[in-house]
């Protein structure tokens, strides 16, 4: 299965609280990456992320709590789970 994952500063969070945290958020995209739950990337051109997953409900919701932003409660993130259209 295929998800979605949109990740949004928290209310009241700005790029200065954030941008102390990115090497090791990247590190820690960049391992979800080689394990293989991860299948892309992108960024919003602002805080956070958008990402996809291919895997179990429970694997993508692991690999997005160890997240290091979500862990500083400096980000959340809303998971959709992707269905294909039929004949697609």
């Amino acid at each position: 299965m295929r998800f979605l994952a949109l990740c949004r500063a928290r209310a009241g969070v700005t790029r200065e609280q954030i941008a102390p945290h990115g090497p090791d958020e990247t590190a820690a995209l960049q391992s979800l990456k080689a394990r293989g739950g991860l299948l892309e990337a992108y960024s919003p051109g602002g805080p956070g992320a958008v990402l996809i997953f291919e895997g179990e409900r429970p694997s993508v919701d692991a690999a997005i709590a160890s997240l290091p932003l979500i862990g500083a409660e400096l980000i959340e993130a809303e998971v959709i789970e992707l269905h294909p259209f039929p004949g697609f």
